[in-house]
């Protein structure tokens, strides 16, 4: 039989959050999730700090791909430069995989892959434990280190019992509240329209 002895005397059980503030970033994946807690799936993304004594640290956000909360979503691809203010926008993902709670599908479109932002992250208490909580992504450069939105209201920690992991985001409208999103089909994935 193989096998390696661990001392887990040394090893940390578990990160702790990183200070509340602003964080360099690179998108390094964006999956198709499913809510355990409504009918909408959301996109559950993975960032890496780039600077600082934080760097290789990883941060996750959710944006929910409810018509009600396409705002985020609009919000974040345009902080990323991949879209512009009324674009209507083709979300796709490769269908190899399910789409289930624990995984999904990685976006392919529009392609946020590699791509520098900036973590707008504040802590909260979620079951007894402070963890981090990713609010907002900005423009790469909109400058790092405050604890503050860029609507200029302070961060501070928030308890839930519950987290669906939705945070608030600079509001900016989505063009339309009367256009549903529908999946439609696509040629090597799926997709949802946004508007």
């Amino acid at each position: 039989m193989a096998g390696i002895k661990i001392d887990f005397s040394e090893v940390e059980s578990s990160f702790e959050p990183l200070p509340e503030g602003r964080y360099e970033c690179i998108v390094e994946t964006v999956e198709v999730r499913e809510s355990k807690s409504s009918d909408n799936d959301y996109l559950n993304w993975e960032m890496k700090v780039t600077e600082g004594e934080h760097a290789d640290r990883r941060l996750w956000m959710i944006t929910s791909l409810s018509e009600k909360a396409l705002f985020r979503v609009k919000d974040t691809f345009l902080a990323l430069g991949v879209i512009e203010e009324d674009d209507e926008v083709d979300v796709e993902w490769d269908d190899d995989v399910d789409i289930t709670p624990q995984e999904g599908p990685v976006l392919t479109n529009p392609e946020v892959i590699g791509l520098a932002c900036v973590a707008v992250v504040t802590n909260e208490v979620y079951e007894g434990r402070e963890r981090n909580r990713v609010n907002e992504l900005l423009e790469a450069g909109a400058g790092t280190g405050s604890p503050s939105s860029s609507s200029g209201r302070p961060a501070k920690a928030r308890s839930s019992s519950k987290s669906n992991g939705s945070s608030k985001s600079s509001a900016t409208k989505a063009k339309s509240s009367t256009t549903k999103s529908k999946p439609k089909a696509s040629s090597g994935g799926r997709s949802r329209k946004l508007r």
